[in-house]
């Protein structure tokens, strides 16, 4: 039974289609691809690509009366290709890979720069986040980003701006292996779709900031703040991932989103809070963090978590007397979400300990700081008020 035959086009044009490639072309009785790419199959064997499903009930019904079909994926088949879905519907058995030229490796040789140490990531016809990009270019000497008309040249450098990487240097490679391509440092223009960015940062750094950021880093105003001894144990007990997604119920200045945000730079932190004043403490402290990652929500739980994306992990920072009626909210997800709690007063941390000593691995811990400070020509320590740390872990279904 013949296979199908899985075929990098490279970037475009024909003359950058491999003579494999194109003996594959000629081969095949019938060639799926994209509109762009109508120019490299003869129209006699051309047929569409979408929408996908329907193309590969077309492409096995050809295996099947014995026909050699083809799909023609644009680029190398390799790299953010449709690759992984088709290996999905016939098997790695049932397909014939071809590679092909792929426009990372056209715009590096373009530019004349290697990119064996470049992180490559791709924003065409997918979700990357502007925090996500700009961690992998603080990170990385070398970022790529394939791009398309919605994430384009234009909001990768309105995401370095806003991240605090104007020095970096954006190039863009626009239209190429075709007549009219353009490769060059970012111009403030309309650019083509099919565009690719290479960003050069020539001092990349570890991202990840200690938890327990000092408190005088903090903009604070008159709304209470959890203390960096006190954050530091949040963080621990959450057990953050880099793409978790928080939930910073009570968020008040919002240092612990903060310091949320900062250790989940590949995930999204949603900061809860019905104060004004807070509100806007915490929109000035992320965006003295850079946190682009911080999504704020106004308005008092449970009621405010409405409509938000179901969350990995939980900080209740303030519950407003709503506690039992938010963790209801978080079991109706049905699934695993590490949930941390504080608590100053005595009758809080009654209500935590009867509330989350029933989920999995529940602890809890009463931290008690003491701080020092100049008094006159001495130095003295002076206790700030404990605090009751809670974590546990909603199993839901694993």
């Amino acid at each position: 039974m013949n296979k199908l035959y899985v075929i990098g086009a490279g970037p475009g044009s024909g003359d950058m289609m491999t003579p494999e490639a194109q003996n594959a072309v000629n081969k095949a009785d019938l060639v799926w691809c994209a509109e762009r790419n109508d120019a490299l199959v003869p129209q006699i064997k051309r047929r569409s690509l979408t929408p996908f499903a329907a193309a590969m009930d077309e492409m096995e019904q050809a295996l099947k009366l014995g026909s050699q079909p083809a799909v023609l994926l644009s680029g190398d088949t390799g790299l953010y290709s449709l690759l992984l879905l088709l290996e999905k519907r016939f098997g790695k058995e049932g397909i014939h890979v071809i590679c092909g030229v792929s426009s990372v490796q056209a715009l590096c040789a373009r530019l004349g720069v290697s990119w064996q140490d470049a992180k490559i990531v791709s924003a065409h016809g997918r979700a990357l986040s502007l925090n996500a990009l700009c961690h992998f270019c603080r990170t990385n000497p070398k970022t790529i980003v394939l791009l398309d008309g919605e994430n384009n040249p234009k909001w990768v450098h309105a995401a370095l701006s806003e991240g605090g990487l104007a020095g970096a240097r954006l190039f863009i490679g626009e239209k190429l292996s075709y007549p009219d391509e353009s490769v060059g440092l970012y111009e403030d223009r309309e650019y083509d779709p099919l565009s690719a960015a290479l960003i050069l940062n020539d001092a990349p750094h570890d991202d990840i900031r200690p938890s327990g950021l000092d408190d005088a880093e903090f903009i604070r105003g008159k709304t209470p703040m959890t203390k960096s001894e006190i954050r530091a144990q949040v963080i621990s007990k959450l057990r953050l991932a880099p793409d978790s997604l928080v939930w910073d119920i009570g968020a008040g200045t919002g240092s612990v989103s903060v310091e949320c945000a900062l250790n989940c730079p590949l995930g999204e932190v949603y900061a809860v809070e019905r104060d004004e004043e807070a509100l806007e403490l915490i929109r000035q402290n992320k965006a003295n963090f850079r946190a682009l990652n911080i999504r704020i929500t106004a308005g008092s739980a449970p009621g405010a978590l409405e409509g938000l994306p179901a969350p990995t992990h939980v900080f209740l920072g303030g519950t407003g007397g709503e506690t039992e009626e938010i963790l209801k909210k978080l079991e109706s997800f049905g699934r695993r979400i590490r949930v941390c709690a504080t608590a100053v007063t005595m009758e809080s941390a009654e209500l935590y300990m009867k509330l989350l000593s029933g989920y999995a691995d529940f602890s809890a811990a009463q931290v008690a700081v003491s701080r020092l400070e100049k008094v006159g020509r001495y130095n003295m320590f002076r206790a700030q008020n404990p605090v009751f740390v809670f974590a546990a872990t909603m199993e839901g279904e694993i």
